[in-house]
């Protein structure tokens, strides 16, 4: 380990730590807790994003027309950073086409559109035995991770394989599970620890098994003492005493990875690094109950657990296939209560609106929010910035929310980087409690947009200058080749018996070689050893 790094002195959360700044913001999740978690019926079509995670889309194995069945590869992952897609359930693929991808309607990316056919028949893949986990190498179980699309299911979406098999600059020692859902009205880790508690601490196990882990943390807010004691039944029943269910402040953005990890821990993770950098691994929920699903039943990533709450008929969380259109969703729910709400895909505060309800739900996708007209905050004009200091106040990552904004308008993006633009997690705390009514978020996003096309930028002007340079060193060493040849061939023209003797002095050593090599021969042929 580094010396510069910091150690911890007591296990993750013997202790609580505060993080600075952060709201008290009301919850509104016992709207939709009410019921108990269900699957709607089969959609008539499921519109498969093949840009669900994080890194390059997927790349299209199949094509229109072709009969698929449930589990079967549709996509696979792409050139560096990516992850595949699954086939939800059986069905025949209608047609390839590039769509809006659903959180971020500004960018696009190829979807298939799959029709059902009800037979909900399972790839032969999906049904046969893969062994006990316990016997798997670190490697094969990360290789299976993989090969199952499974990505961070807290909104992230970043391929779970490649995060947890690489960063680590010191040994593992604590796996924590984050059920920590800050935002208000999202459920849909809280229902499913309700329900599949043991089955997410199956997968916590898998996951901690491979990384050498012994101890795994389960975070969850403090004010849910029913779940608390659901976790510990199920804790009790697996006989796991590795296993530490701790309730953290419900203080927003708390289930943030790193904020989640200051309250644990009271380590700061590096500005530049990653949890494994402190020997830590941080992963939802939800993404453990897929690697469970992954390991011990041998199914894919085709499914995930989602909210649909607020003005709407029958609140609830449903777990439904991915690529159900939200519109499909709605409808099971009852519908809107309010003609005129808004439709978000995740939270209030982090969430996007939903431009196109036939769009299908993808993995990232933990909520359907429909917020009611009076809910709607009226867009107010901008007024200029007073200097007052609130959003530093509130500020999850101490960052200066009020000069990064003097930047990004003024174009000063050295100031940017020196800020540390890229640590903003977007949680929108500054948006609330900005008294000029300016959209801090909104410019940190556009900010880090442009950084990002500068960086495409420099790469490719990188790679252009690398490929110049190679045409010149080529082009020189052509050049010189030619030289040599062409001062060979005068001095062969100047000098013919002085050329006549490098030629003969040339076949001398040919036949040397020659006669060698046949002495050798027969050296082997005679051996009888």
């Amino acid at each position: 380990m580094s010396g510069d790094l910091p150690v911890m002195i007591h296990p993750a959360g013997a202790y609580l730590h505060g993080f600075h700044g952060g709201l008290k913001l009301r919850h509104y999740k016992q709207i939709s807790t009410a019921r108990a978690l269900a699957q709607p019926p089969l959609p008539e079509y499921l519109q498969l994003s093949l840009q669900q995670h994080a890194g390059s889309p997927a790349i299209a194995v199949v094509k229109p027309g072709q009969h698929v069945t449930k589990g079967e590869l549709l996509a696979r992952a792409g050139d560096g950073l990516s992850a595949p897609v699954h086939a939800p359930t059986s069905g025949t693929i209608a047609e390839i086409q590039t769509l809006p991808l659903l959180r971020k309607p500004a960018r696009s990316a190829p979807s298939i559109r799959l029709h059902p056919d009800g037979e909900e028949r399972w790839h032969p893949d999906c049904e046969r035995s893969i062994g006990n986990w316990r016997d798997f190498t670190p490697a094969q179980t990360m290789q299976r991770i993989a090969a199952s699309g499974i990505v961070g299911l807290g909104g992230a979406v970043f391929p779970t394989a490649s995060k947890l098999s690489s960063q680590w600059q010191t040994p593992a020692h604590t796996l924590i599970i984050n059920g920590a859902e800050c935002e208000p009205y999202i459920s849909c880790d809280e229902m499913l620890m309700r329900e599949h508690a043991s089955e997410v601490m199956l997968g916590a196990r898998i996951v901690a098994h491979a990384l050498g882990i012994t101890e795994i943390v389960i975070a969850i807010e403090d004010q849910l003492g029913a779940l608390a004691s659901a976790l510990e039944t199920a804790r009790s029943q697996l006989n796991d005493e590795h296993i530490l269910v701790v309730r953290v402040p419900a203080v927003y953005p708390e289930g943030g990875e790193r904020q989640l990890i200051k309250m644990l821990t009271g380590l700061e993770v590096p500005s530049d690094g990653y949890p494994q950098t402190l020997g830590l691994a941080c992963i939802n929920v939800a993404t453990a109950w897929a690697v469970k699903r992954a390991l011990l039943d041998r199914e894919p990533l085709i499914e995930r657990v989602i909210t649909v709450t607020g003005a709407i008929a029958e609140p609830r969380n449903w777990l439904c296939l991915l690529g159900t259109p939200i519109q499909h969703l709605l409808q099971c729910s009852g519908g809107l209560t309010d003609p005129g709400a808004r439709l978000v895909i995740g939270g209030p505060v982090m969430g996007e609106q939903v431009t196109d309800p036939a769009l299908g739900i993808d993995k990232g996708s933990n909520c359907l929010l429909a917020l009611a007209a009076e809910q709607l905050r009226e867009p107010q004009q901008s007024m200029p910035c007073i200097n007052c200091g609130e959003c530093v106040r509130v500020c999850p990552a101490m960052l200066m929310p009020q000069l990064l904004y003097h930047g990004i308008r003024k174009g000063d993006h050295a100031l940017s980087n020196r800020l540390q633009l890229t640590d903003c997690i977007e949680c929108g705390c500054c948006d609330l409690v900005c008294p000029s009514q300016i959209p801090l978020t909104d410019y940190f996003r556009a900010g880090k947009q442009l950084q990002a096309q500068q960086r495409q930028q420099q790469a490719r002007a990188d790679k252009s200058a690398l490929r110049h340079a190679a045409r010149e060193q080529r082009l020189q060493d052509e050049a010189a080749q030619a030289a040599r040849k062409e001062a060979e061939r005068q001095a062969r023209a100047s000098n013919p018996d002085q050329a006549q003797a490098v030629i003969g002095a040339a076949l001398q050593r040919a036949r040397l070689r020659k006669q060698a090599q046949k002495h050798n021969r027969n050296d082997t042929d005679g051996d009888t050893s």
